[in-house]
């Protein structure tokens, strides 16, 4: 193949290559936000969970206080009528009434205690999830700052990468380019293989002799094995 062929293609190899760059960028920067924002919701439903969890447990505390006193009075009540018991009898049942409450209210107290501590617990745990938030955000907002300012200057190398194609593309043979734009569709970049070594790039597969003659008489060659429009690289 003559040097103006191979540099041709070897050219629009790379022109391939630099588009396809700059529409990965393109894509990667709304998934890179998008990213940033399921992390962002993520921490919001965990900050929500724990809220939830906290009304809870205060919930559970403070009827267990309730309780608690309720049963302070009623032992309260019931030491009066200990002390006013005309019986033996009645005043054994006041005084084990009374022990049974006592040893209530201690269970209730230690369950209190406990639940003060897990209270105290999930609120050192919700004001991390709450700093842990904050940084998600604000990571969230570098993010998307980010891809704002870069997507104008992708989209102007989109455009002038899109015209140096088409005007590569103009010095391709007509009866290769159906093939050409096919492959394009399917492979993107890897439209296009160097041969080096008498081996396709693309498949790691040797041209057969008659290729190799074509491709070094400037033949348009397409790999037999893989399809791909061959051309040889300028640094084989």
């Amino acid at each position: 193949m003559n040097d103006s062929a191979t540099g041709g293609l070897e050219a629009l190899h790379r022109l391939h290559v630099r588009l396809q760059d700059v529409r990965d960028a393109l894509a990667r920067g709304p998934r890179q936000v998008e990213i940033r924002k399921r992390q962002v919701s993520a921490r919001e439903d965990e900050l929500k969970n724990l809220e939830a969890q906290l009304k809870q447990l205060r919930m559970a505390v403070d009827g267990k206080s309730l309780q608690l006193k309720s049963n302070e009075a009623k032992i309260t009540d019931l030491r009066a009528k200990l002390n006013a018991a005309s019986s033996n009898r009645e005043y054994d049942i006041l005084r084990s009434q009374i022990d049974a409450d006592s040893m209530a209210n201690s269970v209730l107290e230690d369950e209190i205690l406990e639940g003060l501590e897990k209270v105290d617990g999930k609120q050192q745990e919700l004001g991390r999830k709450k700093v842990e938030l904050d940084l998600a955000r604000k990571e969230q907002e570098r993010v998307a700052g980010e891809v704002a300012a870069a997507e104008a200057g992708l989209r102007q190398d989109l455009e002038r990468l899109e015209a140096e194609v088409k005007q590569a593309e103009v010095g391709l043979p007509g009866t290769v380019m159906e093939s050409y734009r096919r492959l394009v569709q399917a492979h993107g970049p890897g439209a296009l293989a160097a041969v080096r070594g008498g081996v396709c790039t693309a498949c790691n597969m040797s041209l057969l002799p008659q290729s190799r003659v074509e491709l070094n008489s400037g033949k348009t060659v397409l790999c037999k094995s893989c399809g791909r429009l061959l051309y040889v690289s300028a640094g084989a």
